[in-house]
């Protein structure tokens, strides 16, 4: 609880007690001396000061929004993925890596080391490697790719 005293204009003190419940700020006051009546102004000026002052501001991060085609092309849409977050570094290029995602061997690589798996997508390996928060791949693709990349492995983890 908070208290002010002051002179308002008066010849007496003015004493006000200021309580925050249930996010609602309860003003008492209290003439010493005399009792009369808080003058509008001065009840307008505590309000406005305890709202400045308790005022809040959020920053609301909006999600991003991820639109998913209805056809999604492994070459055009997928690959894309594994050459800008994948091969780039050298981590899965072609002769570097137990996992090959070059353009040429990646769909093969895929399927051929059961990192696919069309009958619980979100079980896949490559999903999981993705989404996994623990592991070292969790930075390597934005929720939007990490979504694409469900979708095409729901919609059948087709090569085309």
């Amino acid at each position: 609880m908070l208290y002010i005293t002051w002179k308002y204009f008066r010849k007496e003190p003015l004493t006000c007690s200021f309580e925050i419940q249930n996010g609602y700020a309860i003003i008492k006051s209290e003439i010493i001396m005399k009792k009369k009546i808080l003058s509008g102004s001065l009840i307008i000026f505590l309000i406005i000061s305890i709202s400045t002052f308790t005022s809040c501001e959020y920053e609301f991060i909006e999600p991003e929004q991820v639109v998913i085609p209805d056809v999604i092309s492994f070459s055009d849409d997928i690959q894309p993925i594994f050459n800008s977050g994948c091969n780039i570094s050298g981590c899965h290029a072609a002769g570097f890596s137990i996992l090959d995602l070059s353009p040429a061997n990646a769909y093969n690589e895929l399927i051929g080391k059961g990192l696919i798996n069309v009958d619980v997508p979100d079980q896949s390996e490559i999903y999981l490697k993705l989404t996994d928060s623990r592991g070292t791949h969790k930075d390597r693709s934005t929720p939007g790719e990490q979504a694409l990349i469900l979708e095409w492995i729901v919609k059948g983890a087709k090569n085309n």
